[in-house]
């Protein structure tokens, strides 16, 4: 049986899900995404030199030598002496011979999904399988992980073989570890016992202190694009867990007066993420961990939501500009978890939001993303609040669109990427300035060698000769 695709990062709060209300069938295939995949379990990393540590290979890279271009032998002689180049955003299959980054994805998928379908079904054998894949994964003596990321994402080749801040983000779905802990705490769970939560606040305070002061987690945390956007994600979780929300306010209060601040230009786009060789991806990558920030910040009663870039865009600005965008060959699913989410944090009077689900998802009323993606699951957010009690993407839009469902205006997700001599509409209204990222540096880095300079994205702000303000 082949395991469920993993949701992106996200967060819902436990109040929500021990409310056990509406969304039978989202709660449904949670429950049987729960069963599939805790029959893949358990997990543990692959060996490497020390088998405790998370070890993962850079994505993009590939080996450059001309005995490598043949039927894929002599690999393992590849990896130390033949020289490796970047293709951004081609992925090298044989990163995947080590099992490390599918196993952190599957392992914190597969507990939040168990520990959910647990509280939703009243039952304790769901919660005790989550809690048998903690132990396994991050506790046990033999086969714990050791707390930190010290060689993620490691570029091979000759010479030394170190970790890169990079590989920061293999490790983005503790984020469900930490929400699944926090609804297991706030329902009672019986198999999440005072034991097993002091080992796990150990770990995780282990974690934190080497997110926070070693140089490949400090340089992960002040990264300008979705490298940073997902280190918040990360610290802020990890300092839920623990029960330090000062600290995890902290941190997503630096995010959001610091990254944030470049992060979307007045049109909504996201520049460090569309210069990339997949900018839609990229786009719907950085929106997924701005809106788990805005969703952790909610968590602890605070308003991101309304947050504006020193453009004057928020996060809506930045999922309403995705969704005019045409995907091409990329992958349209990847931004409905995000239309979701916007519209259960900032409404959908027009309608669009639902129209678009409903002509582009199909399934999306039995998805899990929509469970975790309702109004009665915030309180900060713009369209929160007692009245919102109740409200999602369907009930709030079903009478006003039904009749405008057939009809090709419902979405304008189809039109034209934005290019050098086809840009936004909207414009900037401050004087131009390179992004802070580049107050020390020519060119910054997004990813396995790949750079960018301040030039090469002062026009996705909107300021070129065709701008009104340069």
């Amino acid at each position: 049986m082949l395991a469920p695709p993993a949701d992106g990062n996200d967060w819902v709060n436990p109040s929500f899900v021990l409310q056990k209300s509406g969304l039978p069938e989202a709660q449904k295939k949670i429950s049987e995404y729960a069963r599939s995949s805790a029959s893949q379990g358990p997990w543990i990393l692959p060996p490497n030199g020390d088998k405790l540590d998370y070890l993962s290979w850079a994505p993009y890279h590939w080996p450059d030598c001309n005995w490598c271009t043949g039927p894929r032998t002599h690999l393992t002689t590849a990896w130390t002496t033949c020289k490796y180049v970047t293709k951004d955003g081609q992925l090298n299959p044989d990163v995947r011979l080590l099992n490390g980054v599918i196993a952190i994805v599957d392992v914190t998928q597969s507990v939040l999904w168990n520990v959910v379908a647990s509280v939703l079904a009243g039952t304790s054998d769901t919660a005790q399988t989550a809690v048998q894949f903690m132990q396994g994964f991050f506790l046990d003596d033999k086969t714990g992980m050791h707390p930190r990321v010290a060689y993620g994402q490691v570029i091979r080749g000759p010479g030394q073989q170190v970790g890169e801040f990079l590989g920061v983000i293999d490790l983005r779905g503790m984020v469900k570890i930490a929400n699944a802990i926090q609804i297991m705490r706030a329902a009672g769970t019986s198999a999440w016992t005072s034991t097993l939560d002091a080992q796990m606040v150990a770990w995780t305070q282990q974690y934190v202190k080497w997110l926070q002061s070693s140089s490949i987690g400090q340089t992960a945390l002040s990264a300008p694009n979705n490298h940073g956007s997902f280190a918040t994600n990360q610290l802020a979780a990890m300092n839920i867990l623990i029960q330090n929300q000062d600290d995890a306010a902290a941190a997503l209060n630096a995010y959001f007066k610091k990254q944030f601040q470049d992060q979307i230009a007045a049109s909504g786009e996201q520049p460090f993420e569309a210069v990339r060789t997949r900018p839609y991806h990229y786009r719907c990558f950085n929106l997924e961990a701005m809106i788990t920030n805005a969703k952790l910040g909610d968590q602890l009663g605070l308003n991101f939501w309304t947050t504006k870039s020193k453009y004057g865009a928020t996060i809506k600005d930045a999922l309403d500009f995705t969704l005019r965008q045409n995907p091409g060959k990329e992958d349209v699913s990847d931004i409905f978890p995000h239309v979701a989410a916007i519209a259960a944090a900032y409404g959908d009077a027009d309608g669009k939001y639902a129209a678009f689900l409903k002509r582009a998802d199909d399934s999306y009323l039995t998805a899990p993303y929509y469970y975790y993606d309702q109004t009665a699951a915030l309180m900060q957010a713009p369209n929160a609040g007692p009245k919102a009690k109740g409200k999602s993407v369907q009930s709030e839009n079903d009478d006003r669109e039904q009749q405008r469902l057939g009809q090709d205006k419902v979405t304008d997700s189809l039109a034209p990427t934005p290019t050098n001599s086809n840009l936004p509409f909207a414009t900037p209204t401050i004087p131009w300035a390179c992004p802070a990222a580049f107050a020390t540096a020519t060119q910054v880095q997004l990813d396995d060698g790949v750079y960018v300079t301040c030039d090469e994205l002062k026009h996705l702000y909107g300021y070129t000769d065709k701008a009104k303000n340069v």
